[in-house]
């Protein structure tokens, strides 16, 4: 007897309208724009002062979140990222060194959009609160499962921050690496078995990656027992809007030249889109020693997909791969659908990864 395909999700999902954060995904839906960070840094640092009095609207959103996740069949669920107004700049507000008063006006994603970014302007520092075992322990308490938990990573950091200090990319990636290691190891400590980092920006600048970021990776992950699960998230981007098909996402080729770094690299489990994008499915051979999570769901399309389609497509990824190292997920975050849509996705997902 063959054992199911595991899913997950990857991280975001829409925020109900009670919770007292906006991320870029509201401000995306609203005004069909991502270049309005300011807006959103300055009302969450406004939230984040008084978070405290928020605390029982966080745990209802993340309860219906996991709820949805749960109703629909997935295995290994995240938190959402409810507390977030974005997963990047929430790690950063508890690092001393960024300033998210006096922004920096920057050109990100290869040209993609210009926005308002917060600076970097004296060392890196991690104060030691550990702000994620709060968060995990207080998602987890909410359900009997195992949930993953997701952090961002330093060449991304890098890429939606604005660097006013180090100017040496490398050492600024080992310094938000180590940052990074204290979070993850403080989640092992507290129980956590799913820990996901996410870089979506080694897709779109594979020499630094290649050059620097495999490393920082593994920092992050240093000292993590193999009774963890480590796992890295590697999307293509995402869109300014829901069914925008034109946007500027990176070249999914950049899978292929990543592959070898990637399969010897020190983590276990690789996230890479392949919904929007349909690989070349001879990728998957070259990952020998990866558990290969496979994004089998549209996160920016309305489009809502048959479980005949994706049953088809994972029928064919397994020709490539054994199936005990494949997890089926969304290509990335639901954050731009509705909640209704996303369960609906989620459910023809889980229905098509059972039936495989």
């Amino acid at each position: 007897m063959l054992n199911p395909l595991e899913t997950t999700t990857i991280g975001s999902f829409p925020k109900p309208s009670f919770v007292p954060v906006r991320d870029w995904f509201d401000l995306a839906r609203e005004k069909g724009a991502m270049d309005t960070i300011e807006t959103t840094l300055q009302y969450n640092l406004d939230i984040q002062k008084n978070r405290d009095t928020h605390e029982l609207l966080f745990l209802k959103a993340t309860k219906e979140i996991l709820d949805i996740q749960l109703r629909a069949g997935i295995s290994i669920p995240t938190d959402g990222e409810v507390r977030r107004e974005n997963y990047i700049h929430y790690h950063c507000r508890h690092l001393e060194g960024f300033d998210f008063m006096r922004l920096e006006r920057r050109i990100l994603r290869d040209g993609a959009y210009e926005t308002d970014l917060p600076a970097i302007r004296s060392k890196i520092k991690h104060s030691g609160a550990n702000y994620s075992v709060h968060d995990y322990l207080a998602s987890q308490a909410l359900t009997p499962r195992n949930i993953k938990f997701t952090l961002p990573g330093p060449l991304t950091i890098m890429d939606t921050t604005a660097d006013c200090y180090y100017d040496d990319r490398p050492k600024l990636n080992a310094v938000l690496a180590d940052s990074i290691n204290k979070e993850i190891l403080a989640l092992v400590e507290a129980g956590c078995r799913h820990i996901q980092v996410d870089e979506p920006l080694f897709a779109r600048s594979v020499k630094d990656a290649l050059d620097f970021g495999m490393e920082g990776l593994e920092r992050c992950f240093h000292g993590v027992p193999k009774s963890v699960s480590r796992i890295v998230h590697m999307c293509c981007g995402y869109p300014e809007h829901l069914d925008d098909f034109d946007y500027k996402k990176a070249d999914p080729l950049s899978y292929h030249h990543l592959s070898k770094a990637i399969d010897e690299a020190a983590f276990d489990q690789i996230s890479i889109e392949d919904k929007h994008c349909c690989n070349d499915l001879g990728l998957l051979e070259k990952f020998q020693h990866k558990t290969v999570i496979f994004g089998s769901i549209a996160i920016a399309s309305s489009y809502l997909e048959t479980v005949d389609e994706v049953v088809d497509r994972l029928k064919d990824a397994i020709e490539h791969i054994d199936r005990n190292r494949l997890v089926v997920a969304p290509d990335c975050g639901l954050g731009l659908l509705s909640s209704k849509l996303a369960e609906e996705k989620l459910r023809v997902m889980c229905q098509a990864a059972a039936l495989v």
